[in-house]
């Protein structure tokens, strides 16, 4: 943006760098008359809100929405941590990858109920039962010191919190998240505190009320409180907006339906909604308005107090069938926002929360000459992908459509520099430009190896996303009028599909190759092991080689790898034998590998779901091999898949083949070919075949087959009552044992599951991740034998973890252990327990019996 203070002038970098709080990698679409006048709306109020919670899917959409488009506040949600520990409803992805998924549906949630999103460093390891194990794991300080910094940056007036201080909220990180809170809002307005921000360009800030989101989860009587305890508040979140069209929690429902991987579709409700709001910290509202006292007019800014009447008439004058009719006040208006940074005392200091409101109403201003012109811009590809050194041309189409005459120039992005080029008074920007881009695109928080924070920059380390590194924007202005407004676009590929119609992805920039492993972990059971591997070309004419680097005691054949693929996206396979000494050890065989464009050890996956933008990402081009010493009697198993795992391929590993098997069409007698059959984890939640073919399953049992059954959770959505999941009745229960060492306690030591064809001891519950399981069973019925114990540190034992029981000539087994973990991990004790998991059946003698029964 052209403009006379330079401060607060909206460059092509800067305007990217908001755009990123809300947007995602999707551009915006262009909003019709009714939205652009309440965006107007919102340039009056200038208050603001910090939501703060633990993970994605914890923030209440309802109340959110509710500040952002019925009070008009800027509203911010804080999520500690990125999802990473969840659970996968959609797909396969876990770890790092299901961090990617969750973050993008936050940004889709935001962009549908306006609000901004926030991170920071912290890992989500998996389910907590303490914050003191949160705070441990992440180091407290480090965390604490990013919720000071979100705030220190949004500066929110308010700060609501989900969940309590007290442990109420189940999960640690739940508990965390509101301790950090309330310790935040005492810290950020403390000099002292964190001083290495205040070097960075931050200024303290101090919000005025700190209110805890209460709910009749934590409080069956939350109602009654509201309406007897002084600190109690409540909000009706439920109004109508005529303008947007829709209720607030009906833009709520929609924005939590964006959780698609953790199942949170919610309904869009009409009507009174109350939330309720109890003062934890600050100043105590004189009535029931949470906002009693707080100045949310430009009173609040030095200077500003002619401002707000100067944005009424632009919202009141606002004519919806010529939008551009308003480009004069908005003009007027920015000049004299702008005016509030320029001080005829060239040393005098403009204070920071000057600079805040008027960067933040340029910004919005600047999007609302945008869309009252009705600008259109694209910058497209032809591909959806370019490997590192390759020349990009870019299609750059601005077109105003408006009667307006512009004066019309383009500029670009490409690492830190913006080139600007003039073109002139025209009716249509249409041009074509080359970038040449040389660094891969990755979500910048896993640039680095990380643990239980994420190693980023401080600049960016509370940010959603960074935008790429190359960028392209139009300028736009009336030529006898100043300032000029700019639109920014990040670079797309744009296709047409016969069914889906118009859609549109990301361009990312990727190195020469992809080197891909075909599994990630070798089980090496005596013997010479062979290891396939293929290279993708990411370029055209790749040439080069292949090179692999082994752990101690391995060797492998002498022959090159030469790689020669003439086209981009074609393959070249290779298969690498790998010997053993006598001294060979477990550890990574790496590849990599190497040519005249350049190297690559990593391996290129692609995230595509249809409610979120695709992303890419990479990891290590490396195998996990374990020498492990692990016998299996079945050769033939059948797996139904679940919510996405790789156990299957797990079970390959262990020199079975593998089916996968359809509940829908599957009968007995195409069944009764397998050794056991496996059910994927939560297969009774969102696989409707379930319930017709779990009376065949049983009666594949009766018949003399094993089945075993990974967890599955107690919800609404379940296809068949957990009584009825296995051959004699038991209760799903959220029992869990969070901590990866628990020791196990053997309940049958005897019973063939421990024993055949492998011996199981505790030695094979080493080196386990993130938990031991989740979601046990209980009350069981007799039949069933309970065959391990484990508890969380002050906690009682949990017996359902892992159950068996014969049935006719078969056995049933249902295990909550996170196998779908343990497994893709590499885990060697895992791989051995399952082994006899699905290992041909011994019959178990009533002493084993005995001798764990009992109920969970």
């Amino acid at each position: 943006m052209h403009s006379s203070f330079s401060r607060a002038r909206l460059t092509l970098v800067a305007l990217l760098g908001l755009a990123t709080l809300s947007f995602a990698q999707r551009p915006p679409a262009q909003p019709n008359a009714a939205e652009i006048l309440h965006k107007m709306q919102k340039l009056n109020v200038l208050g603001s809100v910090l939501y703060i919670a633990a993970h994605p899917d914890d923030e209440n959409t309802r109340l959110i929405a509710w500040l952002s488009n019925g009070k008009k506040v800027r509203t911010g949600y804080l999520s500690l941590t990125r999802g990473d520990g969840g659970q996968n409803l959609i797909g396969p992805e876990l770890g790092d990858a299901l961090g990617i998924i969750r973050t993008q549906e936050l940004l889709e949630a935001r962009r549908i109920d306006g609000g901004e999103q926030f991170f920071t460093r912290a890992v989500d390891f998996g389910y907590s039962k303490s914050a003191e194990e949160s705070f441990e794991k992440w180091g407290k300080q480090e965390v604490l010191s990013d919720v000071v910094r979100v705030i220190r940056t949004f500066r929110p007036d308010v700060i609501i919190t989900r969940f309590p201080t007290d442990g109420g909220g189940g999960h640690g990180h739940h508990t965390a998240s509101a301790i950090l809170a309330a310790e935040a809002f005492d810290l950020a307005g403390d000099p002292k505190a964190f001083p290495e921000q205040l070097q960075q360009g931050l200024e303290v800030w101090q919000p005025r009320r700190l209110f805890f989101n209460g709910s009749s989860w934590w409080r069956k009587d939350v109602a009654e409180l509201a309406k007897t305890d002084p600190d109690w508040f409540s909000v009706d979140v439920g109004g109508y907006d005529p303008l947007l069209g829709l209720s607030y929690t009906e833009v709520a429902g929609r924005s939590r339906s964006m959780h698609k991987s953790q199942g949170f579709g919610a309904a869009e409700t009409r009507g009174e909604m109350l939330e309720y709001l109890h003062l934890e910290k600050g100043d105590k509202p004189k009535t029931k308005d949470i906002f009693e006292g707080i100045d949310m007019t430009w009173g609040r800014v030095e200077g500003g107090k002619h401002i707000g009447p100067m944005l009424a008439s632009l919202f009141s004058g606002f004519e919806p069938a010529h939008p551009e009719n308003s480009i004069q006040q908005i003009t007027q208006s920015y000049k004299a926002i702008g005016g509030l940074t320029e001080r005829d005392d060239i040393a005098a200091e403009v204070p920071f929360d000057v600079w805040h409101w008027v960067n933040w109403s340029g910004f919005q201003l600047n999007m609302l000459a945008e869309n009252c012109f009705g600008v259109s811009s694209e910058a497209l590809t032809t591909q959806s992908m370019y490997s590192t050194n390759d020349s990009m041309n870019i299609h750059l189409r601005c077109l105003p459509r408006t009667s307006a005459e512009l004066s019309l120039s383009w500029g670009q992005k490409s690492g830190g520099d913006v080139q600007v080029h003039p073109v002139g008074v025209r009716p249509l920007l249409d041009t074509t430009t080359t970038l040449l881009v040389a660094i891969p695109s990755q979500p910048f928080w896993l640039e680095k190896p990380h643990d239980f924070l994420f190693n980023v920059a401080p600049e960016v380390s509370t940010l959603p996303v960074v935008e790429p590194s190359f960028a392209l924007a139009c300028f736009f202005k009336v030529p006898t009028t100043a300032p000029g407004w700019s639109n920014a676009t990040f670079v797309y590929n744009k296709w047409v599909d016969r069914v889906d119609g118009e859609r549109i992805r990301p361009v990312y920039v990727t190195p020469v190759a992809s080197v891909i492993p075909k599994t990630n972990v070798l089980i090496a059971r005596g013997g010479p092991q062979q290891v396939e591997v293929e290279v993708e070309a990411l370029t055209d004419s790749l040439s080069g080689q292949l090179n692999v680097t082994l752990p101690e005691g391995w060797a492998t054949t002498k022959d090159l790898k030469l790689v020669s693929i003439p086209k981009r996206n074609a393959r070249q396979s290779f298969t690498f034998q790998l010997i053993p000494m006598e001294n060979a050890k477990g550890g990574a065989v790496k590849f990599e590998f190497s040519g005249s464009k350049g190297k690559s050890d990593r391996t290129l996956h692609e995230i595509d779901y249809p409610h979120i933008m695709p992303q890419v990402y990479y990891t290590p081009a490396k195998v996990k091999v374990i020498p492990l010493d692990v016998k299996v009697s079945a050769t033939h198993v059948g797996y139904i898949k679940g919510a996405g795992d790789e156990v299957a391929e797990a079970i390959e590993q262990l020199g079975a083949t593998v089916d996968v098997i359809e509940p829908s069409t599957a009968t007995l007698e195409s069944i009764t070919k397998y050794d056991a059959i496996v059910v994927g984890i939560r297969a009774y939640n969102n696989n409707q075949g379930m319930k017709a073919f779990n009376p065949t399953l049983m009666e594949y049992v009766e018949n003399g087959g094993t089945v075993v059954v990974q967890y599955t959770t107690r919800t609404s959505d379940m296809v068949l009552p957990d009584s009825l999941i296995g051959p004699y009745p038991f209760k799903l229960t959220r029992d869990r044992v969070t901590v990866e060492e628990a020791p196990p306690t053997f309940l049958a030591k005897d019973h063939p599951l421990l024993n055949t064809p492998n011996k199981i001891t505790t030695a094979d519950f080493d080196g386990w991740v993130q938990e031991r399981g989740l979601y046990f069973c209980g009350s069981l019925d007799p039949h069933y034998t309970p065959l391990i114990a484990w508890n969380d540190p002050g906690e009682q034992p949990l017996n359902g973890g892992l159950i068996a029981c014969d049935y006719g000539k078969g056995r049933y087994v249902y295990t909550g252990i996170s196998f779908f973990r343990q497994l893709p991990a590499g885990i060697p004790g895992a791989y051995r327990l399952f082994a006899n998991l699905i290992s041909k059946r011994e019959p178990c003698t009533a002493h084993c019996r005995d001798a764990g029964s009992g109920t969970a």
